[in-house]
């Protein structure tokens, strides 16, 4: 890889970092969990094509694969943190539950001693 497709990979994987609406992502996780993570990883947004005036052939091609990739790793990031909080959200409950209702057969085990 030269140097200015070096440049353009970097500067299609920042245009994609910026463009990529994280917050859809994660509801997509959320809401429809493996579907979802399925969708993220099908799914490869176009770049605009208004990023590509007075280019060559080669950069747009460059541009568009790094962009489509970078912005399916993100994706899928997002998807995925969306689809493990829940689980989260169901340990730390269980776990509160579990502390209470030790505490409270501690607590009675010693006052009926």
């Amino acid at each position: 890889m030269n140097a200015n497709q070096h440049q353009t990979h970097i500067t299609a994987e920042m245009d994609a970092q910026h463009d990529v609406n994280k917050i859809i992502w994660l509801v997509a996780g959320l809401a429809l969990n493996l579907i979802g993570i399925l969708i993220a990883y099908i799914y490869q947004p176009p770049p605009p094509e208004t990023r590509f005036f007075d280019k060559s052939d080669e950069f747009r091609l460059f541009y568009t694969e790094a962009y489509k990739s970078k912005a399916r790793s993100i994706q899928l990031t997002y998807t995925l943190i969306g689809c493990i909080v829940p689980f989260g959200f169901v340990i730390i409950g269980w776990i509160m539950m579990f502390t209470y209702f030790a505490g409270s057969f501690l607590f009675f085990s010693n006052v009926w001693n």
